[in-house]
């Protein structure tokens, strides 16, 4: 791809406004620190005895601190404080986890986790063996390129539902007027999105590229549903509703 230069000999369509709001992505990714924090909590977990390894109990740790990394990312986001609580509650309880497992999967590519063999021991004591398949299979697919994946998991926290559908989650079913204004702000992002791959990769590439974040979605809502478990679920909605009632307090 082409070097970021943003403003400089910028032959793009992308809006001045665009262009501050990539950086900005760019930046409040970096700035929540979440790549330096994994690496510490994993380098932490490889220290421990195996036995302490291997229990379940810190194998969860690790994901939760996995998954728990996307919501400094989301709050660095001034879209994110311009919402009501009630519908900043709704994003996370409908797009955490794909939002979320999109982002650990970029942080497991980026720090080499599957090379670890700490993380593949947590990986196999909470979702079993096929998750390793799975993950390598999704790492695989993964966009190489970074500043898209960024701008992706963030498209995708501003869904009004990413997630599987939940039958019992129907309090968090946004109104059409709740809906329409988290949809502006996905349009805002996509739009950006699209101009961007563009300037990158030209049309084809971008239409190429595009499909390819798509697909990447689709690969992991398919694997999120087959790895599905009682202590996964336990641990995400302990998180969900963590990070709602830090909303709450926030207030």
């Amino acid at each position: 791809p082409l070097p970021l230069s943003l403003l400089n000999n910028d032959r793009s369509n992308l809006t001045k406004n665009e262009w501050n709001l990539l950086s900005n992505v760019i930046h409040a990714y970096d700035e929540a620190n979440i790549i330096p924090q994994i690496k510490y909590n994993l380098e932490q977990q490889s220290s421990l005895p195996p036995k302490l390894r291997s229990k379940a109990s810190k194998a969860i740790d690790i994901f939760r601190v996995l998954l728990s990394t996307l919501q400094p990312f989301i709050e660095c986001s001034p879209y994110f404080h311009h919402l009501s609580t009630d519908t900043r509650q709704a994003l996370v309880q409908n797009n955490s986890e794909i939002a979320g497992t999109l982002n650990s999967i970029f942080i497991i590519r980026e720090i080499k986790a599957l090379d670890n063999m700490a993380f593949i021991a947590s990986c196999i004591t909470i979702y079993g063996s096929e998750v390793i398949k799975h993950s390598d299979h999704l790492i695989t697919r993964l966009e190489p390129n970074g500043i898209l994946v960024k701008i992706m998991i963030l498209i995708l926290t501003f869904s009004t539902n990413c997630s599987i559908v939940n039958p019992y989650y129907s309090s968090c079913i946004m109104n059409l007027p709740t809906a329409l204004s988290v949809l502006n702000i996905q349009n805002v992002l996509v739009t950006m999105l699209w101009k961007y791959l563009n300037y990158q990769y030209g049309f084809i590439g971008a239409v190429r590229c595009f499909n390819c974040l798509i697909k990447c979605v689709l690969d992991i809502l398919y694997s999120a549903n087959e790895m599905r478990n009682v202590q996964h679920e336990k641990m995400m909605d302990g998180l969900v509703e963590a990070t709602k009632r830090s909303l709450i307090n926030e207030n």
